[in-house]
């Protein structure tokens, strides 16, 4: 059964700290604790990026101990004028996390530690999801996360953070209660509902534009023991049965519930429809809510229970692919047949150059999320509008990137076509909306991504950031440069 979820990503894992060779450190990073890593240190240094066309040759790649190293590898690269990036979980495929100058990689900081009494999560910036998770549920807990167990829990947490249980605990950001930050001139600052909650606000949607995040507080709550997983394939033909019915279902969802619908190639090239779901429920609930999706006819189908520990590693069941990566995420409003068969047609034109390319429409119930006020946090997107992903891939030639993005940018007109003017000009989910994030010659898409949360965004920048330190992700410019 094919799964379109999300594909498998880059392994992640700490680096052992090797025994000191004795070379004097440059400058600032003389007392750093961790690992620093030049191109001539092999067995420590890594560049390699989820989307391979964002590698960059790093002049130094560093492993930060702790928050303090984190400050002073951010005061060398300011020192010897550097550009910064900070690699969490190396998934973003904007280039976010690399840098021809002096990369933070985080791995190694990825203790998970749990206040049980108080239901919070202590997260450390390198920590994974499947890290993360697997520590919670030692105490019984869980906090909405992602589906694929190498992905960063920071990177996520910050740009918002979707999840299967969205629908009844909100998105990963809103579920954020402190965090520790490294700041552009090196000071360490703790943020939480008592202080510094202006950074707290900022880092809700703000994603890296702030500091460095050494490590998030989280709120955890008592997840069901075991999720229904739901796995269908359609026939192209069966496409106007399948939209008529999703629209449908959407009337009635309920929170516990999350609809996978996409578009792939299936084992012998040929294309499918593929509708996965998961729900907190039983298999015997499961049953009752999406029999209308057996009704239709799949051509292959399986309703299973599972333990909620395997709800991380799902996406992890998909083949990880070599090569370039593009994604680009899109919102919509309206979700009908003859939009979706256009994009359907569009989408397999672009497959027959890059063959594992997906279009995916996540349908999670975004009611909880949209009653939060715009205001609450920096993330932008307070609306019940439903999330697209467009990924291309299955390429092999560099060449062909340029031309992947543009047939990513025709996929979202396609997609986006008949939504309401709001939806078609979002930049979409920014977690999806990644060669816009990294397209920094202006604050165009910056201004684009956080509407009318971009003025206090610019005060907080030049309050945290004002010499534009942290630049590789919408870049916020501070309030006196605008």
């Amino acid at each position: 059964m094919p799964s379109v979820l999300y594909p498998n990503a880059l392994m992640s894992g700490s680096l052992a700290e090797k025994p000191h060779d004795g070379r004097k450190r440059p400058g600032l990073l003389e007392h750093f604790k961790g690992i620093v890593s030049t191109p001539a240190d092999t067995d420590t240094y890594r560049i390699d990026r989820w989307a391979v066309q964002e590698t960059l040759q790093a002049a130094y790649v560093v492993y930060p101990a702790d928050a303090t190293d984190i400050s002073l590898a951010i005061q060398f690269a300011q020192a010897q004028a550097l550009p910064l990036a900070i690699r969490g979980g190396g998934h973003n495929t904007s280039g976010a996390s690399s840098s021809e100058g002096l990369v933070i990689d985080m791995r190694n900081m990825n203790s998970v530690r749990v206040d049980k009494e108080a239901r919070v999560g202590y997260v450390q910036g390198g920590a994974t999801i499947g890290q993360a998770q697997t520590e919670f549920l030692k105490y019984g807990l869980a906090t909405p996360l992602g589906h694929c167990s190498t992905v960063g829990v920071i990177g996520l947490a910050i740009a918002g953070g979707l999840s299967s249980s969205m629908g009844e605990h909100g998105l990963t950001c809103d579920n954020i209660l402190s965090a520790t930050v490294v700041v552009a001139n090196g000071v360490i600052v703790h943020a939480n509902a008592r202080e510094n909650s202006d950074l707290l606000w900022a880092i809700k949607g703000g994603g890296s534009n702030f500091g460095v995040i050494s490590e998030l507080g989280m709120r955890l709550h008592v997840p069901p023991p075991e999720l229904c997983k739901l796995e269908l394939a359609y026939l192209p033909e069966q496409l106007s049965d399948v939209v008529m019915e999703l629209n449908a279902w959407l009337k009635v969802q309920t929170p516990p519930e999350t609809l996978f619908f996409g578009m792939a190639l299936g084992p012998d090239g040929k294309p499918l429809l593929i509708l996965n779901g998961l729900g907190s429920f039983n298999a015997e609930e499961g049953a009752r809510l999406w029999n209308r999706f057996l009704q239709l006819g799949p051509i292959a189908h399986n309703t299973a229970q599972i333990p909620f520990s395997k709800r991380t590693y799902l996406a992890d069941e998909t083949p990880g692919l070599e090569g370039p990566k593009i994604a680009l995420g899109c919102h919509i409003d309206k979700f009908d047949y003859g939009t979706v068969k256009k994009s359907f047609d569009t989408w397999v034109s672009l497959a027959r150059s890059a063959p594992a390319s997906i279009v995916l429409y996540e349908f999670y119930h975004y009611d909880l999320q949209s009653r939060v006020p715009l205001e609450a946090a920096a993330y932008p997107h307070r609306t019940t509008d439903k999330v697209v992903v467009i990924l291309v891939q299955g390429f092999s030639d560099m060449g062909f990137v340029p031309e992947a993005r543009k047939g990513a940018e025709r996929l979202k007109k396609c997609i986006t076509s008949s939504s309401t003017a709001s939806a078609k000009n979002s930049v979409g989910y920014l977690n999806y909306s990644n060669h816009l994030a990294a397209d920094n010659t202006t604050d165009a898409n910056a201004r684009r991504a956080y509407g009318a949360n971009y003025p206090r965004l610019q005060q907080l920048k030049q309050k945290y950031d004002p010499e534009i330190v942290f630049n590789k992700w919408f870049c916020i410019r501070p309030s006196d440069a605008a």
